[in-house]
């Protein structure tokens, strides 16, 4: 903790206000300046522009920039999802994801989840990367096509998107051209990945030694002489044998320009990225095209459309768990070549990388046609219609298996094909006038909104060495969303504000009743007042307050639940036994803010409050589901964001500090019927937060060296009654430190991350912990118990059965500072018509981090807000080093 203080000290000391001109690369509030909604408005360098922010995969890392919002990849793996999750839980949804609006309509809500190879035999949850097939939506739209990022999280802005805002917004327009000459842009980059840190693991002699204490411990002859324990040596490094430098590269060419009457814009991309493990990748194609034209001075119509395809080829997810835990006194391959047998883990891992793996292809389009009529001054008619598309063939390859009693060659186990196709249509009226010069300002806007979608999928089951399918499942579905919007705001004088809005939201399938959603803000600009008028130190001082109702019976994508109607089973269609089961989630948010700017904002501080309460509304066709329905999540927070521009002699920068504080709790109701919440590994209580670890309270070693508990009722055995509260999963504290300086033509972008206040349980670890001297064991085994080693909380060599469960043996701090990313760029040519720069970076440098997996911010469960905290083998994270190149020409 000492040295991420140090850093941070080092970092926001330049924000002390100087006289300088903040940087285009990341801005407050959106410019409009009446806006004063608790809004994250992330603006990326234009197509040609030599100062870009740090460059991701997915532009979904930036994010964290945003005082309250958390990105957590599921995993590191090419093409992994991520979570973001956006001023804390308030929900228990399975897949607690915001809502993605991309040009105006909602998308990305589906995940394709088909069957997938299991069989870990060390792990009873199974992991997110098991399940899911999709591939990061974000892939679709590089970020050279983005133009903005809003990350929507106040009362009113997620009450206007009813009942899909329940977990925020992130709102990205993307890229449309702009007046002028036709130009061409380029940009590129190439690097090279590694695992950023490996497991620390015994090698070959010192598995041997262990498994002879073992032996020595129970009484029985050590299984190795002096000679072959020697004779081991280092053994096999699985890792060594599994994780590879892996190289990757982007580019991408866009064109954009346009008149008076007409912009379009242009682009094809290219991304190939060989993953850490050997053998996986990740292959993207994209294009984009956009054109606006301004027929008459009324009506003005635009088109776009973004092609994209991603190739993935991934391990089973149990890959890494099986190559930590495989002993290293195995060889990987017999003398004639043959895969080695490898007792204790049961699969040589080197045979499960090449023979058992998933291979899913996946196109997407995305279309949108809009026109824009103005019907009087100041009132418009919009129309505009969606089209989403996505299609995913995928196949699972296993492993071939050979023993004494049974054989069957490696082959192909599961094809999975699917489609999911969207529809979205949403007419418009909207009015806004200024009257008595511009003393009364009024809005108003009415809009309607149907969404409509199909899935289809067919699953084929195989065995290899066998023709044709042995079995399989197909499955559709159809659901129709419709809405209606109405919003309204007045300003008076440029100071008082006051907006709303009222959604009704109605879900065509089931008898789900209608949702009024409504929202209310009111906003003094209070820097526009006459006793702030003429002093030179306040620029800006706005106050906010506001209200609004948000639910999740909108979102449609599997594990959402947000609102789910199904039949229950047993009972035929149309008769009166038939019931509906109806799980909703309504949650009311009541949040405060207060933006200031000094010295022409050259120094801004924006400090947000907000408590939000979620209501579980379950019940069947007889009435409430007894211990379900009422149950509810209070979740409240703080947010501060400090940005100040500067300059020392010739050097400019600006530095951004955005952190976050958030607590959230469980509250059962009151009907006797009522019990905790349960994952796998996590146990929520009454009053206790969200994901929360029970277990059992690890006091030390007894004199012998056995690991001892505490008894809490004692009565002389450890039950499950002895279990207590050890922390949860989700962070309580985020970090976010951006530092750009500017140089004459060179500029240094900074960017560190940091979450704090939450658990991370390792589900390797609880094996590798172990001294048992089967599978193998991890470094910390080294300072186990012995007559002579006495001072250590490493239990005696042997089997320990009850350090394979939670308790704080096994429970590790997942608190952690991250540089997230480094680059520093340097403009070789810049004149008005063109530019060419060149930039060196590095993404995930270095943690600190007292964590002993891959990385501390990962979520095996995915976007789960029940069971968060969890690492059951994720794919390691990489360190990036990078070169590119932007230019137009």
């Amino acid at each position: 903790m000492p040295r991420i203080l140090l850093v941070m000290s080092l970092l926001v000391a330049p924000c002390l206000p100087a006289r300088a001109q903040q940087t285009d690369s990341l801005a407050g509030p959106a410019p409009d300046s009446l806006r004063a909604a608790p809004t994250g408005w992330l603006r990326l360098a234009a197509a040609g522009e030599p100062a870009p922010l740090p460059h991701f995969v997915t532009v979904q890392p930036l994010l964290s920039r945003v005082a309250g919002v958390q990105v957590t990849p599921y995993s590191g793996a090419p093409g992994a999802q991520a979570l973001v999750r956006i001023r804390g839980a308030a929900s228990l949804s399975g897949n607690a994801q915001p809502l993605y609006v991309v040009d105006g309509a909602p998308v990305f809500q589906n995940t394709f989840t088909p069957n997938n190879y299991s069989g870990n035999p060390t792990a009873f949850f199974r992991p997110i990367e098991a399940s899911e097939l999709e591939a990061n939506p974000l892939l679709s739209i590089p970020a050279e096509d983005i133009e903005t990022i809003e990350v929507l999280k106040g009362a009113l802005e997620t009450a206007q998107y009813g009942f899909q805002g329940i977990n925020g917004v992130i709102r990205i327009t993307t890229r449309r051209g702009r007046v002028g000459q036709t130009r061409l842009h380029y940009a590129g980059y190439g690097g090279v990945q590694q695992a950023r840190t490996r497991y620390d693991l015994l090698d070959a002699q010192e598995y041997a030694q262990l498994g002879n204490d073992v032996d020595t411990n129970f009484g029985t002859r050590p299984r190795y002489s002096a000679a072959e324990v020697a004779a081991f040596g280092k053994g096999t490094d699985w890792q060594a044998e599994i994780l590879r430098a892996a190289a990757l590269h982007e580019h991408q060419v866009s064109l954009d320009g346009g008149t008076d009457k007409t912009r379009y814009y242009a682009s094809a991309g290219y991304l190939n990225q060989q993953g850490v493990v050997r053998q996986s990748s990740l292959v993207r194609y994209n294009a984009r095209a956009f054109v606006a034209h301004q027929f008459t001075n009324r009506f003005r119509a635009e088109a776009g459309v973004g092609l994209s395809q991603t190739q993935q080829r991934l391990p089973v997810y149990d890959l890494l768990t099986r190559t930590v835990l495989a002993p290293p006194i195995y060889p990987v391959r017999n003398p004639d070549g043959s895969y080695a047998k490898v007792i204790f883990e049961g699969n040589n891992p080197v045979q499960l990388l090449d023979e058992a793996y998933q291979r899913p292809r996946q196109n997407r389009v995305l279309g949108r046609l809009a026109g824009y009529y103005t019907l009087a001054p100041g009132l418009t008619l919009e129309v505009q219609a969606t089209l989403e598309r996505s299609v995913l063939h995928s196949q699972l390859f296993g492993p071939g298996i050979s023993n004494p009693f049974f054989f069957r060659p490696g082959g192909q186990y599961v094809d999975n094909r699917a489609t999911y196709e969207q529809w979205v249509v949403q007419p418009a009226l909207r009015y806004r006038r200024a009257f008595a010069d511009g003393r009364h300002t009024v809005g108003a806007a009415l809009q309607a909104v149907r969404q409509s979608y199909e899935y289809q999928d067919e699953n084929l089951n195989y065995l290899p060495g066998q023709e044709g399918s042995v079995g399989g499942s197909t499955s559709t579905s159809q659901v129709q969303v419709q809405s209606l919007l109405l919003t309204a705001d007045y300003t008076f004088a440029g100071r008082y504000q006051v907006q709303g809005s009222l959604r009704r939201d109605q879900a065509l399938f089931g008898n789900l009743d209608p949702e009024w959603l409504p929202g209310v803000q009111a906003t003094w600009h209070a820097g526009q007042e006459a006793f702030l008028h003429g002093q030179t130190v306040v620029s800006k001082l706005d106050a906010r307050v506001g209200w609004g109702l948000t639910s999740g019976t909108g979102h449609t994508s599997p594990g959402q639940a947000g609102g789910v109607a199904w039949y229950a089973p047993n009972y035929p269609p149309n008769t009166p036994a038939q019931q509906w089961l109806f799980r909703r989630e309504q949650v009311r948010q009541f949040d405060a803010g207060l933006a200031l700017g000094l010295w022409q904002d050259q120094l801004s501080v924006t400090l947000g409050a907000y408590q939000r309460r979620m209501h579980l509304e379950a019940r069947t066709a007889q009435g409430s589901l007894a211990g379900i329905d009422g149950t509810e999540v209070l979740n409240k927070g703080l947010e501060l964001t400090v940005a100040g521009a500067w300059q020392a002699g010739p050097v400019r920068g600006t530095t951004t500090l955005a952190a976050a504080l958030n607590s959230n709790r469980l509250a059962l109701p009151t009907d006797p019927a009522a019990g905790p919440v349960y994952g796998i590994y996590h146990r929520t209580e009454d009053g206790q937060p969200l994901s929360s670890f029970y277990g059992y309270d690890y006091q030390g070693l007894t004199a012998n060296g056995l690991p001892y508990f505490r008894d809490i009722d004692n009565n002389g055995i450890i039950t499950p009654a002895d279990q207590v509260l050890l922390g949860s999963g989700l962070p309580r504290r985020l970090l976010s430190i951006s530092q750009d300086l500017a140089w004459r033509r060179f500029s240094l972008l900074t960017q560190l991350d940091g979450l704090f206040g939450y658990q991370m349980l390792n589900t390797t670890l609880l094996n590798l912990d172990e001294p048992a001297g089967g599978y193998n064991s991890s470094g910390r085994v080294r300072n186990r118990w012995t007559p002579t080693n006495t001072a250590t909380d490493v239990p005696r060599a042997g089997g320990h059965p009850i350090l394979e469960r939670t308790s704080p043996y096994t429970l590790q701090s997942g608190n952690h500072l991250r540089l997230s990313s480094l680059t520093l760029s340097y403009k070789v040519w810049n004149t008005d018509t063109r530019q060419i720069s060149v930039w060196a970076g590095a993404n995930n440098l270095f943690i600190l981090t007292n964590y002993r997996g891959y990385d501390p911010n990962v979520s095996s469960a995915g976007a789960s807000s029940t069971q968060a905290g969890l690492d059951a083998g994720s794919y390691p994270t990489a360190r990036t080093i990078l070169l590119g190149i932007k230019a137009t020409l």
